[in-house]
């Protein structure tokens, strides 16, 4: 397996990982829990580098962190990708938008902080980011089907 698919695999699961902690943290009302200040609360928690050892904010920190690591995971595999011109243009294509979407997506997740999480803000986060991780999804399926 390339180096590339491996981590086309990873990104997909650390996309599901960061869904479900998403999820966790929407259902418990955690989102608001590390604060709602743009630059001392956001990226940070409560103007903090770590959070408090308290659920809420654990949860909230948690789900930013597994943001972190899938979009890093998502801009390298896309990189990846593109720099493969022998590969599957509808892969690519697909990762492309994935990645957009997750740019996007980062900064729905600070809106909804900022604004201390409006449901018709919160419902567009979590629907641009099933349509991240279906987007990345095909691309795996596509890339899978290739070999």
């Amino acid at each position: 397996m390339k180096t590339r698919d491996a981590l086309l695999v990873l990104t997909v699961v650390s996309l599901f990982a960061l869904l479900t902690v998403g999820a966790f943290v929407t259902v418990g009302n955690y989102g608001a829990d590390c604060g709602s200040s743009l630059g001392q609360d956001y990226p940070l928690c409560l103007g903090h580098l770590l959070p408090p050892a308290e659920l809420g904010p654990v949860a909230e920190y948690s789900h930013r962190l597994l943001a972190s690591l899938s979009s890093l995971f998502l801009f390298i595999t896309t990189f990846l990708f593109w720099r493969d011109k022998d590969g599957v243009p509808a892969v690519r294509r697909s990762l492309y938008v994935a990645t957009f979407l997750i740019i996007l997506e980062v900064a729905l997740g600070a809106a909804v902080v900022v604004t201390v999480e409006p449901p018709w803000l919160v419902t567009v986060h979590q629907a641009n980011a099933l349509l991240v991780f279906g987007f990345t999804v095909a691309a795996l399926s596509m890339s899978r089907q290739t070999r």
